[in-house]
């Protein structure tokens, strides 16, 4: 049995900027990140920007896209959307990645490249580090999974995906998959 080699955060942090777009970097271990189908894009967008307009209109947070964020020491995730409440938003250096302040919330849309292992693996880091939502989209299902510290629920068709994190905005879970 061999070791596996690991990386530091900082030989990380060092990669050209084209070969950190096609990693992640989970308690020093490479994880390789597929670029995006169109399937994942859709999603992605019908997520982004309702939510988006809502946290700003309210000013409750900011919602970004595949940001790189370094709330770990030797952790690089890069959700496909990062929801930070007003309050810490303040905080975050708008000039600097990876991003240091923890967000509230962390969207996974999950690729058919990805394993149910490093999916789990990447939940419970966002867990550990103190984010207080993970929304796991499954677009083969169409099964959408909140976890918190407390456990996870299940949203199919039929559901409103909420949060107590962004008052008051809610999207329909079928407007996620609709002809698609």
């Amino acid at each position: 049995m061999t070791a596996q080699t690991l990386m530091t955060a900082a030989q990380f942090d060092a990669l050209p900027e084209e070969e950190i777009r096609k990693w992640e970097l989970l308690d020093g271990e490479l994880i390789e990140v597929p670029s995006a189908t169109p399937r994942h894009n859709r999603i992605l967008a019908r997520l982004l920007r309702p939510l988006d307009a809502f946290a700003e209109t309210n000013r409750l947070g900011v919602v970004l896209p595949e940001t790189d964020l370094a709330v770990r020491k030797e952790s690089r995730l890069r959700p496909d959307l990062a929801f930070f409440a007003a309050d810490t938003w303040r905080k975050v250096n708008l000039d600097r990645v990876p991003v240091i302040e923890i967000p509230d919330i962390a969207v996974e849309i999950v690729s058919p490249s990805e394993t149910h292992k490093t999916i789990q693996r990447k939940i419970e880091a966002y867990l550990k580090w103190g984010v207080k939502e993970i929304w796991l989209i499954e677009p083969d299902t169409r099964i959408v999974m909140v976890h918190t510290s407390l456990g996870a629920k299940r949203l199919s068709e039929g559901s409103l995906l909420t949060s107590d994190f962004v008052p008051g905005w809610q999207i329909p879970i079928d407007e996620l998959f609709t002809n698609l």
